[in-house]
């Protein structure tokens, strides 16, 4: 899977981390005092709220629960901020509830197709087409949800669903405040965010609401921080090139010969590494040795997936001499490592260093993980680029190594594209 960033659609059904907050929030108004940062927080609070508070409940029939929405903001907020927070429910739980909301509202969509006469009657017209299917589920009843009170809220596994879907969404909502957070290199306050999702859906619930911010005062904000954004992409970039220029400096010594793909030909162990589960500032501890090698990233799917299984790979051949190190990725931080850890149940087994400058992914990667190495004591080493795939046949080949004998890796050259031939 591509390392990249993760949008928030109008109705999008996705998984973040929750819990409860166990302190009382503190209250947020917008008035004269309040900053850019606060305004544009309640601003992104209330375009959420406005696309998601009405469209989502149009498609799966019921209104979420404003007061779960805003927990599960905090919530998540909290568990940035605190990494042994513990949750109260599992990732398959919020997975299936997510599953089940988004075939309801697939179901629903589909109710409302016209039949084959009547879409022959539009003559293909698209407009014709959407209008119909706005006026079908115009007349679809949405179940009320409770009056929000303001109230903390616990939500368990024996809650009810919507109850869940509408914690699942809320966490969506927070994820997203912090991804834009990130990418301003700030931290937004959640509780203007809240704000503005509270706003959001009481003016939905009664056009005369007025919001704290006028329309034109968000649309001015929102100008202003998109050229903030624009200033901050030309920095990074012109930053990036830098970096990357120097990168290429500081792996150029690190290379030596390398395969027909490109890759060096041996593991380099003097390729930095800050440690996390040891002290580490390269990869030299694990010269010499019979190694299992994981590169993930923290934010990566199928990295989570593989990671219990890499776990069990180490164990059962860790009485053998096999020495297990996972390598993450340079664009983690230490707090979101230790957090795909604790998921993935890792303990003394697995050694984990983190790529840092970037060396490692530079060298060994073309930026897509998980990727799985079997290394040789003398550095040679083979990649497994499809963990799924190659898992079985990388069993064997650690049991190869583990035996005395090296395993051998003769990449593939890059595939070229042929010139055409000359017409004759």
């Amino acid at each position: 899977m591509k390392k990249n960033k993760i949008a928030l659609a109008a109705a999008a059904l996705a998984f973040a981390a929750c819990s409860q907050l166990d302190s009382a929030p503190k209250q947020a108004a917008i008035n004269a005092q309040s900053t850019d940062d606060q305004k544009f927080a309640y601003m992104l609070g209330a375009q959420f709220g406005t696309q998601n508070l009405d469209g989502i409940p149009r498609q799966i029939g019921e209104r979420l629960h404003l007061d779960v929405v805003v927990q599960a903001i905090r919530d998540n907020a909290k568990t940035t901020k605190d990494t042994s927070f513990k949750l109260p429910l599992t990732s398959d739980q919020l997975q299936a509830v997510g599953a089940s909301y988004t075939k309801m509202a697939r179901d629903r969509f589909e109710s409302a197709r016209p039949d084959s006469a009547t879409q022959a009657s539009f003559g293909g017209d698209g407009a014709k087409y959407g209008a119909y299917m706005d006026s079908v589920m115009k007349t679809w009843t949405i179940t009320p949800a409770p009056k929000s009170t303001g109230a903390a809220v616990t939500v368990t596994a024996e809650s009810a669903d919507i109850v869940k879907f509408s914690y699942l969404i809320g966490l969506q909502f927070s994820s997203q405040l912090i991804s834009v957070g990130n990418q301003f290199e700030t931290s937004f306050d959640e509780d203007y965010f809240i704000l503005g999702v509270k706003d959001a859906e009481a003016k939905l619930l009664d056009s005369n609401f007025v919001m704290q911010l006028p329309q034109d005062s968000l649309t001015a904000l929102g100008q202003r921080f998109q050229q903030k954004m624009q200033e901050k992409r030309e920095a990074a970039a012109k930053k990036f090139e830098e970096e990357q220029k120097k990168l290429q400096e500081d792996i150029a010594g690190l290379r030596g010969d390398t395969l027909a793909n490109g890759m060096p030909k041996l593991m380099n162990f003097k390729v930095k590494a800050t440690g996390i589960t040891m002290k580490a500032e390269d990869l030299s501890a694990f010269a010499g040795k019979k190694l299992l090698m994981f590169y993930f990233s923290a934010t990566c799917g199928h990295c989570a997936h593989a990671a219990p299984q890499i776990l069990e790979i180490a164990k059962a051949f860790a009485k053998d001499g096999l020495t297990t190190v996972a390598v993450a990725s340079g664009g983690n931080n230490k707090s979101g490592i230790r957090k795909f850890m604790d998921n993935a149940k890792w303990d003394e087994t697995i050694n984990v260093v983190w790529d840092e400058t970037r060396q490692f992914g530079e060298l060994y990667s073309d930026g897509y993980v998980p990727k799985v190495y079997v290394v040789n004591p003398d550095g040679t080493y083979k990649q497994y680029a499809a963990f799924e795939n190659d898992k079985e046949a990388m069993k064997l080949d650690i049991q190869i190594v583990l035996n005395g004998q090296n395993v051998v890796w003769n990449p593939e050259p890059p595939k070229t594209e042929e010139a055409p031939a000359a017409a004759k």
